[in-house]
């Protein structure tokens, strides 16, 4: 049997690379803990804007039903189209900062009939043209 530094060193060098390799997993998983968060604080925000539109559409639209003429209700212009089919309510309600709800009803008598209920992108869209990408003609 031996006696002598060696083996008391290589366990040292063990315990040293498993602390290293325990605080990187730590580390990793802490930044990983915190990017979870802010993507579940930014679900919850646009999920919210989503069901506040959508109760005050709601809301408009039962008031379009009841009073068929009104250009404006709650701040929001409606567009009234008549069509082959009768007259379109057509109006969009904003849902956060580059989202609107697109609402298009078709009226009839006593209520009215949803034809068109779309979250769309309303903010302004820029096209990146920062990379040079290759047109199909020679170079």
């Amino acid at each position: 049997m031996r006696r002598g530094g060696t083996v008391t060193g290589a366990v040292s060098l063990v315990m040293i690379f498993v602390v290293l390799c325990m605080t990187v997993f730590a580390v990793l998983t802490l930044s990983t803990a915190v990017g979870e968060s802010r993507l579940a604080q930014a679900t919850a925000a646009h999920v919210q804007d989503y069901y506040e539109a959508d109760a005050r559409a709601t809301a408009i639209a039962a008031q379009v039903a009841a009073a068929p003429t009104a250009p404006e209700i709650d701040g929001i212009p409606v567009e009234y189209v008549p069509s082959e089919q009768g007259t379109h309510a057509v109006f969009s309600v904003p849902a956060g900062e580059n989202q609107a709800l697109d609402v298009e009803l078709l009226l009839q008598t006593p209520s009215y009939a949803i034809l068109k209920w779309e979250l769309v992108y309303s903010g302004d869209w820029q096209a990146d043209q920062s990379i040079a990408v290759w047109d199909g003609g020679a170079a």
